[in-house]
Order: C-alpha cells, then sequence, then structure tokens
C-alpha cells in the first residue's frame, strides 16, 4: 500500500496531472503499469492521501468524485480545527494560526479535519477563514436534546451549532420525554440537508442535579462507565495486605511515614519520610501506592486504565482511573493500615543534589493522614495542631530540605508562573457557595518538591522505553508575539527572540518592579509556551529546568506513572526480554501520545465543570459586584478574571458612561470622553449581569461610578511613583 500511496503521490504531482481534475477510471488508466493492484487499494489510498492533505476531492451528487493535487493555488489550507466555547473555530498550518467564527464553520466540530480558505481579514493575529469542506470527523459526537412536535419525539443539537437537522429513528428515543439529553454520532451531511445520527447514550434529564457533569464527560470523551470485566477484578482483590505479599519486601512499618493532603483527598498515593544522616546529608523516602502489584498487563484494570489515561476531577465529582474500591482502599496509603508501596530513598546533600537513590518494593503503615492546612498552620503559625506534635521534627527537617530544593529549582532556571488552581466549595444541594484562588504554601511546597525529585530519579533509572514527562522551549514566533502583547499593554522589559531556558524568562520578570505587573508579564508569556506532554524520547522539561524528568508518584491516577512503575519494575528485576525492544518501544510511544490526549480532555472537562460551576454561583449573585482584571482583550470581547477566579467577558455596550473603541496597535479599548484606557492588567470593578448555561458563559458590566475610580486609581498611581522618585532624588543629593 506504501508503494501504491507514492505511486499516486508522483502522478498527482507530475507535470501531466497538476492542478486538473481527474475521475477514479483516468487514475486507474494512468496506474495500469502496476500490477495486481485492486479499484478497492487505489480508493483506499486516495482517501488516505485527502486526509494527509496531498490531494483534494470533489464531491458531487450520485458519489461522482474527482481528484485533483491539494489546491494550494486557491488558497486552501487543510488542519485539525479546535472549536471554543463560544463557537470559534482555531486551526494552526506552518506556523500561521487561522481564525473561524460562527457562521462559517459549515457544520465542522471539535477535532475535525477540515479545509479552510482564508480572506484578507485579520482578527488579532489571527487569518479569519471559512470552512469549506470537512474531510474527516474527528468522532461526530454531539448532545442532542429531546423535544416534541405534538407527539412525535425529534431532537435538536444541544453542543453544536449545525446547520443540517438531526434524523434519528423514532423506536430509538419514543422512551425518552422532553428535556432527556441523548449523545449522538454523525457523519457527513446527506443530500436531503440533514445527519442521520447514531445512537450512543443516554445522559440525563436537562433538569437532573448531576446532568451537567454528565455532558462535560460526554462532550470530552471521558468514559464514565468501567466493563463488568474490571469491576469483577477489582471485587476478587483482597482488601488488606496479606502475610504473602509482605514476603521480599522491605518492612517499613515501624518507620515515621505520613502523608499530606487536601483535606477531602480520599485517593492518598503518596507518603513520604525523612532521617538526617550521620554525614549531615538527608535520607528521603517518597513511597507510591504499588498500584502495578494489583493490576497488571492483560487484565480488564490495565485496559481499562490504559483506555482512561487519567482520572478527571471535576469540581466535587471524579472520575477515576482505576474503581473506587481500589483507589480510596487497598491502593490509597491510608493512616495505621499497612499498605504495598514502590519507594524512591534517595541520599540529598545540603545543596539539594541526589548522590544515591534505589528502587524498593516495600511495605509501610502511615503513621498519620495530615493535611496541607494543618501542615501549613504548624510550620507558618508556630501553631502545632492537636495530634501532630510528634511529628514537628520531621516537618522541621522537611521544610529545611524542602527551602534548599526550591533554591535549587531557581538556580537551575525552574519557571514558576504561580498557581491557577480553583477551589470551589458547594453546600449540601450541591450549590457553590465559596470560590478561590488556591495559594500554594510551605506544605504544598514541601510535597511539590518532593515528588520532583523522585520523577526526576525514575526518569534517568530508565533504560526501557518509558512515558517522559516533556516541555520543549517556546518557539520564537510565539516568544515574538508574547513581547509584542508585553509592550501593547505597556509593559517595557528588554526582549528577546529566543528562549533558551527558564533563567531567561526570571531575567524578564526580575525587570518589572511592580507585582501586579510581572503577574500579568507572567500569564502573557505563559501563552507563549507549549504545553507538556508525554514522550517515549527525552526531550527534556523546560519550564522545571530539567534535563529528564517523569511522572512517577500518582499511579491511582495517571497512567503515565502506572506505566513507569512497571517499566522500572521489568528493568531492575531483569523480566525484560531485550528481543521485544523495539514492539515495547512502539507500544510505548502509543501510550504517550494517547495520554497526552486523554490529559487534554481531563484539563478541558474539570476547565468546563469549573466554568459551570462559575456560572450557578453568578446566577446566585446577579447585580452584586467583584473586584477582578482584564486578561486579554479582542475586538469583540474585554475578558475578565474575578479576584476569586472566575471567568467572564464583558460587551462595550455594557459599560456605563462612555463609548469604548478598540485600538488593535495597543490591545486596549479607549474611552470616546473619558479617555480611560481598558487594557490586559487593568484592576477593575465588575457588575455581574447574566448568564448563558448553555455556552457556560457569564456577561459582566461596569457600572460608571466604577469606570470613574478605574482613572482616579491610574492617576493615585501615578502620583505614588512620583512620590517615591522623588525621596530615591533625596536620598542621592
Amino acid at each position: 500500500m506504501e508503494e501504491l500511496k507514492n505511486a499516486l503521490i508522483s502522478l498527482f504531482n507530475s507535470k501531466g496531472f497538476i492542478g486538473k481534475k481527474y475521475r477514479l477510471n483516468d487514475i486507474k488508466r494512468a496506474l495500469s503499469g502496476m500490477k495486481d493492484v485492486k479499484t478497492s487499494d487505489i480508493i483506499e489510498c486516495l482517501r488516505e492521501l485527502e486526509i494527509e492533505g496531498e490531494i483534494y476531492v470533489y464531491d458531487y451528487p450520485g458519489d461522482r468524485k474527482l481528484y485533483r493535487s491539494f489546491p494550494h493555488d486557491l488558497k486552501y489550507v487543510q488542519g485539525e480545527i479546535s472549536i471554543n466555547k463560544y463557537h470559534e473555530g482555531y486551526i494552526e498550518s506552518d506556523g500561521i494560526r487561522y481564525k473561524v467564527k460562527l457562521n462559517d464553520l459549515n457544520d465542522a466540530l471539535d477535532g475535525d479535519i477540515v479545509i479552510i480558505t482564508p480572506t484578507n481579514k485579520m482578527d488579532h493575529g489571527y487569518h479569519v477563514s471559512k470552512v469549506e469542506k470537512i474531510i474527516k470527523r474527528n468522532n461526530g459526537l454531539v448532545i442532542a436534546e429531546v423535544a416534541y412536535d405534538g407527539d412525535r419525539p425529534y431532537i435538536v443539537p444541544f453542543s453544536a451549532k449545525l446547520n443540517g437537522r438531526l434524523e434519528i429513528p423514532q423506536h430509538l428515543i419514543k422512551d425518552y420525554v422532553e428535556g432527556d439529553r441523548i449523545q449522538v454520532r454523525i457523519d457527513m451531511l446527506s443530500d436531503r440537508n440533514t445527519y442521520d445520527a447514531e445512537f450512543v447514550k443516554y445522559i440525563g434529564h436537562k433538569d437532573d442535579p448531576n446532568v451537567e457533569i454528565q455532558m462535560i464527560a460526554a462532550q470530552n470523551d471521558i468514559p464514565v462507565d468501567f466493563s463488568p470485566e474490571a469491576l469483577a477484578e477489582a471485587e476478587a482483590i483482597p482488601t488488606e495486605v496479606s502475610k504473602e505479599e509482605k514476603s521480599g519486601r522491605l518492612d517499613l512499618t515501624a518507620e515515621t511515614i505520613f502523608s499530606i493532603d487536601g483535606s477531602d483527598t480520599k485517593d492518598r498515593d503518596d507518603a513520604i519520610s525523612i532521617q538526617v544522616l550521620p554525614n549531615g546529608n538527608y535520607k528521603l523516602g517518597v513511597h507510591i501506592a504499588d498500584v502495578s502489584h494489583y493490576i497488571k498487563p492483560g487484565m480488564a484494570l490495565w485496559d481499562d486504565a490504559n483506555e482512561r489515561g487519567n482520572s478527571v476531577y471535576m469540581v466535587d465529582t471524579v472520575i477515576p482511573m482505576i474503581p473506587h474500591k481500589l483507589s480510596n482502599g487497598i491502593c490509597s496509603l491510608n493512616e495505621g493500615v499497612e499498605r504495598l508501596t514502590l519507594s524512591c530513598i534517595m541520599e540529598v546533600d545540603k545543596q539539594g543534589k541526589v548522590v544515591g537513590y534505589d528502587f524498593k518494593d516495600c511495605v509501610i503503615k502511615s503513621k498519620k493522614a495530615m493535611t496541607y492546612e494543618d501542615v501549613n498552620e504548624c510550620l507558618e503559625n508556630d501553631n502545632i495542631v492537636e495530634g501532630y506534635e510528634e511529628f514537628m521534627p520531621d516537618l522541621l527537617i522537611m521544610q529545611e530540605l524542602s527551602e534548599i530544593l526550591e533554591k535549587a529549582k531557581i538556580k537551575r532556571g525552574y519557571v514558576n508562573f504561580g498557581c491557577n488552581d480553583i477551589k470551589i466549595k458547594l453546600d449540601d444541594d450541591g450549590v457553590p457557595i465559596e470560590i478561590k484562588q488556591v495559594v500554594q504554601h510551605t506544605s504544598q511546597k514541601i510535597i511539590e518538591n518532593f515528588m520532583l525529585l523522585a520523577g526526576e530519579c525514575a526518569a534517568n533509572y530508565c533504560i526501557l522505553p518509558s512515558p517522559y514527562r516533556v516541555h520543549e522551549r517556546p518557539e520564537s514566533e510565539k516568544v515574538d508575539e508574547a513581547f509584542n502583547l508585553l509592550s501593547k499593554s505597556g509593559i517595557r522589559v528588554k526582549s528577546v527572540h529566543e528562549i533558551q531556558n527558564g533563567k531567561v524568562i526570571q531575567s524578564i520578570l526580575d525587570q518589572i518592579k511592580d507585582a501586579d505587573e510581572r503577574q500579568i508579564a507572567a500569564n502573557i508569556i505563559l501563552r507563549s509556551m507549549n504545553r507538556a506532554g508525554y514522550d517515549v524520547e527525552n526531550f527534556g522539561h523546560f519550564g522545571l529546568g530539567l534535563n529528564c524528568y517523569g511522572h512517577f508518584t500518582s499511579p491511582i491516577r495517571r497512567i503515565a506513572d502506572l506505566r513507569l512503575h512497571y517499566s522500572i519494575r521489568q528493568q531492575r528485576d531483569n523480566l525484560f526480554d531485550m528481543a521485544n525492544f523495539d514492539s515495547y518501544y512502539s507500544e510505548m510511544d502509543e501510550v504517550c501520545r494517547h495520554a497526552t490526549k486523554t490529559e487534554l480532555n481531563a484539563d478541558q472537562a474539570e476547565r468546563d465543570a469549573n466554568q459551570a460551576a462559575f456560572v450557578r454561583y453568578i446566577d446566585e449573585h446577579l447585580g452584586e459586584k467583584f473586584a477582578g482584571r482584564i486578561t486579554y482583550c479582542t475586538g469583540k470581547y474585554i475578558f475578565v478574571k474575578t479576584d476569586e477566579g472566575i471567568d467572564g467577558v464583558i460587551d462595550t455596550d455594557d459599560i456605563e458612561g462612555d463609548i469604548f473603541n478598540f485600538d488593535d496597535r495597543t490591545n486596549s479599548y479607549k474611552g470616546k470622553k473619558s479617555k480611560i484606557k481598558l487594557k490586559i492588567g487593568t484592576p477593575i470593578m465588575l457588575t455581574a449581569l447574566d448568564t448563558q448555561r448553555e455556552y457556560r458563559t457569564i456577561n459582566f458590566g461596569i457600572e460608571y461610578e466604577d469606570l470613574l475610580d478605574i482613572k482616579k486609581a491610574k492617576e493615585e498611581k501615578q502620583k505614588h511613583n512620583q512620590d517615591v522618585m522623588k525621596l530615591i532624588k533625596e536620598k542621592k543629593d
């Protein structure tokens, strides 16, 4: 087949064929010199070449098709489209970025491979384009809602804007009531201007309390139910560690080992221990739940975990990678019970360098299930929480080592963009009553630093193909865009064309004295960063400043960690047959690709769930005011975030007392009368106006009195800066 594909590529790019349209019979005649070539093979290869962007296919009624080389001369562009919650599509091809607005999507869905035609218009650095053709559906999944015309049920799309109608056999939906939501799969538009919808699964009724979470999971291709075989295997696994399982393991049950997690954590997959050695170095133990002891290749649990890729956390709901019976039970390092671990035991010197490490199969008994809040109270406020007294010596040593590791991280170029996690508190009815941004304190840093160290050791240890956590340095074009946006935002720093390492970013941020501007700059630079992912090849981790790193500490909730555990044990115990190296490499390559994809899906689901909670919260606080900042400006909206972390938008029509016009040169809005400038980072008092639950959007406005406060605050800041400069000058004189 590869030979046939190459022959077709050569044919379409030959002098006689290029730029012209041909029928299938013309192509068959041109290939008549190739022996044993079947028509079905030619059709299959032509389809593959169309998907790969090598050729273009003109579709006519009656399944008639004409083929030609890809029409670059018509300025067509092919790529995968990503569609956001505002139903705007984005494509990147050959370093050029394209944007497709709602009315020009032509029924494309998120993840589809499409052909677009760019217009001459630009929208904030994007070429405004139109979808000409859908080449291949990603999965064709659409959420639809059941409605009734008299006594006849029909379905309407809920999660996508479609021009064509959805058609589904009546017997599949006759038992559903109005407002029920189902997931269907569609392919291409029929000649009748309809989509033949294939029933996938029932989601729930629109008024059900958990239907939003079920919809988000379905929209992001996240499996909810385990296979019956996996559940049966989970039920058969013992709930306690047996005497036979402990045989041959290092017994650490008498050691002072404990876990530190959030107060609502149910699955504790890591615990820590520490000692100071006679030479002054630290003996650090990072003890990780030995999930690979219970879940192995060949089991349905292993297959389900690999398919899921990770656990998904959506507000107060967890869709686990392995069943709760295991993740909250035998695989959770709960207080006071024996558990099996794969432990990374390290010797760390006074400079934070690992001078030796080993991976041991252990059995531990956690002495305490600590919480971040309690440990912070002990270490930051010198207020020893009841029950923590005997652990204070160990906690103080851990704090000491963590501070050493923190300094070492900064020295090597670690990039700290802050924490963007959100904590949402719900009442007994599941209604959000409090939203706040998570702040990283001492205890969180202890766990982060210790886990990073273990992950670095694990990745360095593995010779067998394994999932590396990789993060490549930012591309120069995106760096240039970031500095251009910094300049437009009035933040003056010495620009660079390339960011070779994190130290460059540190030096950029160090140039900014104002703390608010520094955070704005950090967020702008963050947008230029590549996304971290998994790869069987080690490209290093730019953000962490590490040459080699792997995820090792969460096998309960990440398949990459579970597979890394498995590789470590295969290598350490000489269980691997090197004759299988190539096939294992290919398998691991696929694992990495899949894990990266499922992580993207999980992150999007978590953002969607947070946004749904934000909408429910704002619905209860309409008309109230929220302090916040502008995060981005486009020619259509001003994007904002409240101090609690709630995302929303402002339409300039909802700003009282003035007319605001967008200035693309400065990426800001300016008041026609007041001359007030609204740009990225501007502190602002927002009034909650309304929400759109179906799109999970929140609309804010600015009242006139709050608009005037922006100008007043700017004048006060300028006066403060002038006073500071005056004092500095007087001291010099």
